[in-house]
């Protein structure tokens, strides 16, 4: 059975979910409603646990804008985000006994390999990856992100988001350097960012997310990540910690209260669609198959890649 034919059995999403159709001038395949159930199926099976032991999140940046603008995913993204203030994130990382498989719960530097630099949930019956980490040994199925969150003093926030951005780069690179078959790009990130000890760099950049965690602040960055420029990450914490039930494919899930205010902040005129060629893209490198388990997928395109190169 796959994790999509078990969603439905289960009554999670039903069979009319999965139908290929056009939303937003954007062709939702069937493939992609496959990839939308299984991190659906991931953000409720979060949520029950949050909910469960009274951790506070919310569903954060392109999955927020997705559930005001699409009242679900946003057509053409393929993942989903959470953040959570740093002291329930870290109750969340010793609760990995409450994700049984296919679920997982992914923390860096201890799932030999992965040293992102925040948790992710993955469904171990599925792929998601990306072609430049496809030789690590770790987890690769289809995923949810989760960020925490830490006090942020806006003067100081620039230099600490080029620390870290400069951290995520080199343990990212790091990651690449598995691969036997490099590509130019790769081999040139290899010779730009130093080859450090995983375990340093996760370090350090945890340290410098958490600077201001020993002082009151009023504002609060997802610090260990840098998708966006400084300024359109950073939030009042009461803005981030106010949050509501929001009615999502038929269950609850939280989203802040003051939500417009969040998305402008990282968004701007957040209602407004992207161009239309430019939809799709954000994941365009990706490896995503919800009916095959990552092992499998993966030692099939090990296999390609030594033939290809024989």
């Amino acid at each position: 059975m796959t994790e999509c034919e078990r969603i439905i059995k289960e009554g999670i999403l039903p069979a009319e979910f999965f139908k290929e159709e056009i939303m937003c001038d954007f062709l939702v395949t069937e493939k992609r409603k496959k990839i939308w159930a299984v991190i659906i199926d991931m953000l409720f099976k979060f949520d029950s646990v949050c909910r469960k032991h009274n951790l506070r999140y919310y569903l954060s940046y392109g999955a927020l804008l997705g559930a005001i603008r699409h009242h679900g995913v946003i057509p053409w993204d393929d993942d989903l985000d959470v953040n959570m203030p740093r002291e329930d994130y870290e109750k969340l990382l010793n609760l990995k006994d409450e994700f049984n498989d296919p679920y997982f719960l992914q923390i860096p530097g201890e799932d030999p390999g992965y040293w992102f630099s925040h948790a992710m949930i993955r469904n171990s019956n599925t792929t998601g990856t990306a072609w430049g980490f496809c030789y690590q040994q770790f987890n690769h199925g289809i995923w949810l992100d989760i960020f925490p969150m830490d006090n942020c003093i806006p003067e100081k926030a620039e230099e600490n988001w080029r620390k870290i951005n400069e951290l995520v780069m080199i343990n990212s690179t790091n990651m690449r350097r598995s691969l036997p078959y490099p590509t130019e790009r790769d081999v040139k990130r290899m010779k730009q960012y130093p080859n450090r000890d995983y375990r340093e760099v996760l370090k350090e950049l945890d340290e410098t997310a958490q600077m201001f965690n020993n002082q009151e602040t009023e504002y609060c960055i997802a610090a260990t990540i840098t998708p966006y420029p400084v300024n359109r990450m950073i939030y009042k914490w009461k803005d981030a910690l106010d949050t509501i039930d929001y009615e999502y494919y038929g269950r609850k899930i939280k989203i802040p209260r003051n939500y417009d205010t969040i998305l402008k902040t990282t968004y701007g005129d957040y209602m407004q669609f992207p161009p239309k060629e430019s939809r799709g893209t954000w994941h365009a490198y990706a490896i995503f198959e919800p009916d095959v388990p990552y092992k499998e997928c993966l030692k099939k395109i090990h296999e390609e890649d030594i033939l290809k190169h024989q």
